[in-house]
């Protein structure tokens, strides 16, 4: 996993006041605020919608991660190892792959100390609404590069705000 310190190099604040990790814009938050922004549109929106939301938002943020790290020259496992390492690294917990088949489009993924969860609290549901799309949006990019012809889509199998130890997500073939 990259360190932080690599992390903090790889950023610029430009000139013109955009913060860049490489060649991806970049927006720093309290964890806090993100909190409330998913409890106003679960509350404005409802569960559904909400969860709606945040998976398609990430699926296609984390696509597009993928693509930038392709474009650096990584592949397959390389780009989900530095796509989660990067993650772990802003805050959002610590992030692990148990098991991946890029050719079987299959991937499971683990988070401890989930950021989202910790947040909001325990709730007896899952509250991680964006990364299962996440996990899948990075995943079926990898799929895209290597010519596999799988479309993918992600769940949230275990939640710490569930009361689970950790939180897990699976990748499957729709």
């Amino acid at each position: 996993m990259e360190s932080f310190e690599m992390l903090k190099n790889r950023l610029k604040l430009t000139d013109d006041h955009r913060l860049m990790l490489d060649s991806v814009h970049m927006v720093l938050m309290p964890r806090w605020f993100f909190g409330a922004i998913m409890r106003c549109i679960e509350e404005t929106a409802g569960d559904e919608v909400a969860r709606k939301v945040y998976y398609d938002a990430a699926y296609e943020g984390a696509y597009k991660w993928g693509e930038a790290q392709a474009e650096r020259g990584l592949v397959d496992r390389q780009i989900m190892e530095q796509y989660l390492g990067s993650l772990s690294i802003r805050g959002w917990g610590g992030f692990e792959i148990v098991g991946m088949e890029v050719d079987r489009g299959k991937g499971t993924f683990r988070l401890q100390n989930s950021a989202t969860a910790e947040e909001l609290g325990p709730s007896g549901k899952e509250l991680c609404y964006q990364m299962p799309g996440a996990m899948a949006g990075a995943f079926q990019m990898i799929l895209d590069k290597t010519g596999v012809s799988l479309k993918v889509e992600g769940r949230e199998v275990k939640c710490l705000a569930k009361g689970d130890p950790y939180c897990e997500y699976v990748v499957q073939p729709i």
